[in-house]
This record gives structure tokens, sequence and C-alpha cells, in this order.
């Protein structure tokens, strides 16, 4: 199991928003795949310029579920376009 992840999206988007898209694009691309007990990157790519709360709820559901938040802060390293947005997602996880 890796524990680096590359999100794959079409390249033509700028923006992520949807609680079901969110959690469909972590069933596809991260279920299953990392071992959530280790340090994990999570890298989307630099079109990603704006993510939505539903996106991120979505997406971290079952991640918050197994390892909390407080472990999504120190296991899950987050590689984007910019800090501004990284900050967001980690506020919008709560």
């Amino acid at each position: 199991m890796s524990n680096l992840i590359f999100i794959n999206v079409d390249k033509s988007i700028t923006g992520l928003a949807g609680y079901d898209y969110g959690k469909k694009i972590y069933e596809d691309q991260v279920k299953g795949k990392v071992d959530l007990s280790k340090e994990l990157t999570i890298t989307f790519p630099n079109n990603i310029q704006r993510i939505a709360s539903s996106f991120i709820q979505g997406f971290f559901e079952d991640i918050v579920e197994h390892i909390g938040l407080s472990g999504v802060e120190q296991l899950i390293k987050l590689e984007v376009s910019n800090e501004h947005l990284k900050n967001s997602i980690y506020n919008n996880l709560y």
C-alpha cells in the first residue's frame, strides 16, 4: 500500500464541490489503497484552485471516522496549489 495519493481529476476543472463527489473521489482513488495508521500525503493537481467545504467533508469523512480530526492533523499532509487552499481544507473539516 502506498501512502502517497495523487488525486486525478479532469485538467479543465479548477474547483471541487459536492459532498457526494468528494465521497466518490475518495472511494475511487483512496479507499483501500492506503494505510491510515501511517503518514499519508494527498496531492491535488495544480489546476485545482478552490475546494468547497461540501467536497472536503465528503472526501475526508471515512478518514476522520478512522483516525479522528487530531489524526488528520498529525498524519495527513496535503500538497495543493497554494497555502490558502491547504488552510481552507483543514479548516473545513470541523
